[in-house]
């Protein structure tokens, strides 16, 4: 008796229209919803936000992140890191914050390829 081997335990419903798929597959062939096997997905890239708060407010966000829609994640948190920021220190692409390293960005104090920021200097008259 021949043996048929099923593979249906590397197959699982797609979560939008429950059609069987791979688990590795980018997106359904069916429906076209990204990473379709995974249980939910919410954007391409990484986020973390940190538990820690001072006065309420919390210390540490990285968002290197597009939602599904394609909208980038703005990182917004005392420490802001990612594409795009707010934040008291704000290391970012384009950011605001009172201590910025961004390309783009607008600050206190900034590092940055283009910047407007308070200067802290005074000028000299002759």
């Amino acid at each position: 008796m021949a043996k048929i081997w099923q593979f249906s335990y590397f197959m699982k419903p797609c979560r939008e229209c429950q059609v069987q798929i791979s688990e590795q597959a980018l997106a359904c062939p069916q429906c076209g919803a990204p990473y379709p096997a995974r249980a939910s997905w919410n954007g391409w890239g990484v986020e973390y936000k940190s538990p820690l708060t001072i006065a309420g407010l919390p210390l540490v966000h990285v968002a290197c992140k597009y939602r599904p829609n394609r909208r980038p994640v703005l990182a917004k948190r005392i420490i802001a890191i990612g594409q795009f920021g707010y934040g008291v220190i704000c290391i970012s692409q384009v950011g605001v914050g009172l201590v910025s390293l961004s390309q783009f960005t607008l600050a206190g104090f900034a590092v940055a390829q283009f910047a407007v920021a308070y200067s802290l200097s005074r000028s000299v008259r002759d």
